[in-house]
């Protein structure tokens, strides 16, 4: 290279070393490292390694050289002299053309991509695509592997600068993928094509798409040769996966091809993983294709026939292990939670009840399993129309001879207990209302998996974690149902922890400890000095690794403790317990660190305001925890060497050379324990700042910021926690302000109106249904507690509210499949969770409309009325009847007297009142009732007729939700105008029906209406004063579930009516029983 010319010893010298890097010696080749990184910011190391490039012949010196060059280059190429540039060209080309030697062709590719990101874009290089064109036709299949490798190369350094010639390139990579004689060209074909995706302008997609066909063919042969290979080559369908190119015309071929390479068992578990997790994709961006083509039942098919083949290993059956077993399982959940449920779970549940009584243990195992993975997504179908049937079929293996199919029973009852509450702890027949009869079989089939877990030396370790999931989640959702066993339970969990327990052992007992607490509350009591003793063990300890999670586990269950226990049976340990919290929060664990916030969010539960004076060693280190990049991993490509990169820039580079400097970084990989310690972070933030209030405000503002830029993060729970968080902030933020009589509002109303714009981009842009809920749900609550301060919304963020809701509504938002073309306002088949969101959006309408004001929010309240009415129609399903008529009865809640709307809205109640399902005719009172309310003259006018239906529908509707709404119903009326209605027929049946019996959310309500008159003396309820003395002392009795504020409301009126009405009281309670009037002389005196 003539003007590369270095002196001879320098060449010698570098040679040496490079020399000295291959020998099997560490401590050599870190010294050789140092020596290399020394001579690196000599300028004429350029030269000396083309020289060594071009003359050595050792082909891993070549390499290295190469490498090292590469690096080089990508700081300089820019500040060397056009002959020197030229001159490196075109050594560069000999060797591409002369070189035989992989690892070098390789070495030397990279380094030309490197090179060509810089010299594509002024035409410099012709020679280069000559070369890729010459080769890639030549007869020697030796060359055009070549060509391909440096067109690959080119793509991975350059592809944005590639980008204009796009439509040529896939032209020759069509022409690639037919090359039969030569599975590596067709190999980089498709791996140019994985990084064109990226890049793939929307003018080029459907010539892109057209290559997916060839792509599968290709990648079909290569499985029979490389399947490494074939599994890298699949690499582009999960491009496809994050670019969103829309490959709907390809459907049926993806899906079958992908469920080909999975049920061949011939294949190793990576690629036929690899084609489970694209069907999994697959069913979640084209669920409709994937029900037009009629491919449900070959997926079906293919995954349980997976799920049902045997491991040909000892042992369990692999559901939490990534084998193709536990994949096939992964993906039926995924159609639950992305389908129907008639669609997913009847079809399902017919195929796999036959092999209940199968003599193949795995079929068994399949069928539980399988029944158990789909319950998340179709828990509402599953509650109404199957639980006993599926209980019955989970007892019976429980009982099963094998293990692996007792092992699925546990791990079943586990899945039902978490998802189907609380039907699966009570079943309420007309015979048996409310017995408890599945906890009393259960439980002591647990409880003897348990004993026989603790006895066993050779218990699997999977087995012995779903025997105490499945007893964690039963005992934790039975509530106080718990009690009559907890002195067993607790006997069996205190051997689970004791010393000569295995550390896992350990772990799930405390963890099972925890959930009685949270199951029993202050019935733990007696048990609470031997736990906190117990877990004062692993608190105190000196932190070991390999006991750390025995101190996390200990730590959550503390939180545990501090929230059920009783604060006053905690506060004497709460000083203790946030001096042990401390001791904890400065070791290197971030699973032990996330377990400590939460610690720290639970004491100030118990300790309020007097945490104040802990904050300021606590928030830090929990900001910190925010921002930190910790556990973030640089992913190198393949023929990378990571000991060759040295990171420090030569003095004097520019910073886009230096940022440039990234040459062989394929990616980043962060671990899971940070991700969770940044959500459990904001989740904790959120409850001690809601719990401390102003001792908080310090570090308010920090803590928003951080939060805030955590809402884009790429992680779902980290989004979902940290736009929860902003609401949460918001709240505190604003009630201090108002507390306070901060000047600092119109400032803070400007950053809530904010806040409401970003979470309504989120609702309408993020493509997470998780997260878009979460959203929702934290809007729903920031807008109730807005109602109640003067906040003023501006015009924008109502706007944008309303648009992201019209999106929702009409199923257009991006988490619910745009890209697949869904027909605004067709529902069509939605899955529960899908519902879910639809109905999450209805519930931020009310409060949004009381926010806004009534007549500033109709106008935008027109946009979304035809999406409600038209979910009314006589063909609409219940749930879609139930949803729309609940959210217009919601609104006119918060329209306020926006007259216009009443009136409108008046029939279409009064419609929905003839309707069969109780639920609908309840929501539809609850909307009468709040029409009424208003008290405008248009409505007064029916109120007869309002008045006649609601006694009707006493009369043969025995649903007690319904009944409880039409008690809360005639209140309102008798609030907002009295005079219209006949109390003397009303006051008695209002009375009859007390006290509520599931609606106590309108308890308030009734009370509010029956106090005024009762303080009033109405003649009404004067005349019914011994009924509603014995309501009263039904409500004001020990074992009362009412609210502690309602009850002082009804001890005030009492106290004041005897004052009132003395001897009508006394002639009343003449006519009480002793335990009635005991009652009420205690409240009243």
């Amino acid at each position: 290279i003539a003007t590369c010319v270095a002196p001879s010893s320098v060449m010698a010298n570098l040679e040496t070393i490079l020399e000295r890097l291959l020998v099997p010696d560490s401590a050599v080749i870190r010294q050789a490292t140092q020596d290399l990184q020394s001579m690196y910011k000599d300028p004429s190391v350029v030269p000396v390694l083309c020289q060594i490039l071009t003359s050595s012949q050792n082909p891993q010196i070549q390499q290295f050289a190469a490498v090292v060059l590469r690096k080089r280059l990508v700081k300089m190429w820019k500040r060397l002299d056009m002959p020197t540039k030229e001159s490196i060209k075109a050594a560069l080309i000999q060797i591409l053309v002369q070189e035989k030697t992989h690892i070098v062709l390789n070495s030397v590719a990279h380094l030309v991509g490197v090179i060509a990101k810089h010299e594509i874009s002024t035409g410099r290089w012709d020679e280069l695509f000559q070369f890729i064109l010459q080769h890639r036709h030549s007869g020697e299949p030796v060359q055009r592997e070549a060509a391909m490798l440096v067109l690959d190369a080119l793509m991975d350094s350059a592809a944005l600068e590639l980008q204009p010639q796009f439509v040529s390139i896939m032209t020759l990579l069509l022409d690639a993928l037919g090359d039969s004689s030569s599975y590596v060209v067709q190999f980089y074909a498709i791996r140019c094509l994985t990084v064109m995706a990226e890049y793939v302008r929307e003018e080029e997609y459907h010539r892109f798409v057209e290559l997916i066909p060839n792509v599968v063919t290709v990648i079909k042969a290569l499985v029979l040769r490389d399947e490494d290979k074939a599994c890298e080559a699949m690499e582009l369908f999960d491009e496809l996966v994050e670019c969103e190119i829309d490959i709907t015309s390809h459907v049926s071929l993806l899906i079958r091809f992908f469920l080909e390479l999975a049920t061949n068992t011939t294949l190793g578990n990576s690629i036929r993983v690899k084609g489970l997790a694209l069907v999994s994709w697959l069913i979640t961006i084209r669920k409709k294709a994937l029900l037009k083509h009629g491919l449900l039942p070959i997926i079906l098919e293919a995954v349980l026939s997976i799920m049902a083949t045997p491991t040909g290993e000892e042992g369990d059956y692999p559901v939490e292990s990534q084998s193709p077993i536990s994949v096939a399982a992964q993906v039926l959940d995924v159609l639950a939670l992305n389908l129907p449920p008639e669609k997913i779970f009847t079809p399902v549940l017919q195929m796999v009840v036959p092999w209940l009584d199968s003599d193949n243990e795995f079929q068994r195992t399949a069928a539980i399993i399988a029944m158990a993975v789909m319950v998340e997504g179709c828990s509402e179908h599953i509650r109404n129309n199957c639980v006993p049937q599926l209980l019955q079929f989970t007892y019976k293996a429980v009982t099963d001879p094998s293990h692996i199919v007792r092992n699925a029973s546990l791990f079943a009852i586990g899945q039902f207990s978490e998802y189907l509450q609380p039907t699966i702890m009570f079943v309420c027949t007309p015979n048996q209302p409310e017995i408890s009869q599945y906890s009393a079989d259960l439980l002591p089939i647990l409880f003897q998996f348990v004993d026989h877990a603790l006895v066993s030396s050779h218990e699997e370790s999977s087995s012995l974690t779903k025997i105490f999931y499945a007893l964690e989640t039963f005992c934790e959702q039975l509530g106080p149902g718990l009690t009559p066993y907890l002195p067993v339970l607790m006997d069996k969990l205190f051997k689970a922890v004791c010393p000569s327990a295995s550390i896992h052992t350990c772990e799930l007992g405390i963890s099972a400890i925890g959930a009685a607490a949270n199951a029993c509350q202050e019935g733990l009591l007696p048990f609470f000095p031997k736990i906190i003793q117990l877990l004062k063990e692993y608190l105190t300890m000196s932190y070991n690794k390999s006991y750390s999670v025995l101190q996390s586990q200990a730590v959550d269950t503390l939180g545990v403790l501090a929230r059920t226990i009783g604060t006053e049976n905690f506060a004497p340990i709460s000083n203790e317990s946030i001096a042990l919290a401390l001791n904890l929060l400065h070791i290197d664990d971030p699973d032990l660190r996330r377990s400590v916030y939460g610690l720290f969010a639970s004491l100030s539960y118990v300790l309020g305001d007097k945490m104040g004076s802990y904050l300021n060693e606590i928030v830090p280190q929990m900001i910190h925890s925010l921002t930190s990049e910790e556990g973030i991993s640089t992913m190198y490509a393949g023929s990378n060497m990571s000991f060759l990169d040295f990171s420090e820039a030569e003095e004097g580079e520019g910073e886009e050379e230096a940022l440039e400097d990234c040459d062989g970084i394929q990616g980043y990989s962060v671990e899971n324990a940070f991700l969770e310690e940044k959500e459990d972070t904001c989740n904790a933030l959120a409850e001690i700042a809601e719990n401390v209030r102003a001792a908080f405000l310090p570090y308010l503002d920090d803590c928003f910021r951080e939060v805030n830029v955590l809402s884009e993060h790429s992680s779902v729970g980290i989004r979902k926690a940290s736009i929860s968080t902003l609401g949460v902030f918001c709240q505190v933020w604003y009630r201090l302000c108002i507390d306070r009589f901060s000047e600092d509002k119109a400032n803070l109303d400007v950053l809530v109106n904010t806040t409401l714009l970003s979470m309504a981009a989120v609702v309408r842009t993020d493509a997470d249904r998780t997260v878009v809920i979460a959203t929702l749900e934290a809007l729903e609550s920031l807008l109730k507690f807005l109602k109640g301060v003067p906040f003023i919304m501006e015009h924008n963020p109502l706007e944008s509210l309303s648009v992201s809701l019209q999106d929702v509504l009409e199923l257009k938002a991006q988490c619910q499949g745009v890209s697949e073309g869904n027909e605004p306002g067709e529902e069509g088949d939605m899955a529960e969770y899908d519902s879910v969101l639809v109905e999450c959006a209805g519930c931020v309408m009310g409060p949004l409309a009381s926010v806004a004001g009534g007549e500033v929010f109709l106008p935008f309240l027109r946009s979304l009325l035809p999406q409600l009415l038209r979910r009314l129609s006589p063909s609409s399903t219940v749930a879609d009847k139930s949803f729309a008529i609940g959210t217009l009865a919601e609104i006119v809640d918060g329209m306020g007297v926006a007259s216009r709307l009443l009136l409108e809205l008046y029939p279409v109640f009064m419609q929905m009142l003839q309707c069969d399902d109780d639920e609908v005719c309840s929501n539809a009172v609850y909307g009468l009732g709040q029409l009424a309310s208003k008290a405008i003259p248009e409505i007064q006018y029916h109120y007869p007729d309002i008045l006649s239906a609601l006694f009707s529908i006493s009369q043969t509707r025995l649903s007690p939700r319904l009944v409880d709404n039409i008690c809360a119903a005639l209140c309102r009326m008798i609030m907002a105008q009295q005079d219209a209605i006949p109390l003397h027929h009303v006051v008695p049946v209002l009375i009859q029906n007390l006290p509520l019996k599931e609606d106590m959310e309108e308890t308030d309500t009734v009370y509010e209406c029956l106090l005024q008159l009762l303080e009033n003396c109405h003649p009404a309820v004067m005349a019914c004063l011994v009924p509603l003395l014995q309501v009263l002392s039904v409500e004001l009795s020990p074992m009362s579930a009412l609210n502690p504020d309602l009850q002082s409301k009804l001890i005030m009126s009492l106290r004041k009516f005897s004052l009132q009405c003395p001897q009508q009281l006394q002639d009343a309670c003449s006519q009480l029983s002793e335990e009635q009037l005991s009652i009420l002389r205690t409240v009243v005196q």
